[in-house]
């Protein structure tokens, strides 16, 4: 009897163990935001933005949730503590209301991102700071 409590608090502690690991590795920096009728989402790869070549993933979606094809989708880029601007980028359409722009975070500190989305007459806008490591 003794030998099954003990095999049954093993598998206990062992199955609490598993249950109440974090995945530390794991951080999203996709942001959402409502502008002018447009759902802009925006996703960083590597995420976070790490200090060099990064991805930035833009997600158009009009006020019904559909994707929104051929936009203009402008990425407006800062680093406010250095009093620095850094580069505009144009994001390219990928199909399915993603445009994706490809940049260089040379610096690692606060950056800001400007994004302005224009499409069927209206523009959206979306703005965010990430810390780039």
């Amino acid at each position: 009897m003794p030998h099954r409590f003990i095999i049954a608090l093993g598998f206990a502690v062992a199955l609490a163990a598993c249950s109440s690991k974090t995945d530390t590795t794991s951080s999203t920096t996709s942001t959402a935001t409502q502008s002018n009728g447009f759902s802009i989402s925006t996703q960083f790869a590597p995420d976070p933005p790490k200090q060099g070549p990064e991805t930035i993933t833009v997600t158009v979606k009009d006020a019904s949730g559909n994707p929104v094809e051929g936009a203009n989708v402008k990425i407006v880029t800062k680093m406010p503590a250095m009093s620095m601007d850094g580069p505009t980028l144009t994001a390219t359409d990928g199909g399915g209301g993603a445009y994706a722009a490809q940049t260089n975070l040379n610096y690692g500190t606060q950056w800001t991102f400007d994004v302005a989305v224009s499409a069927h007459g209206k523009t959206g806008t979306a703005h965010l700071t990430q810390d780039v490591k």
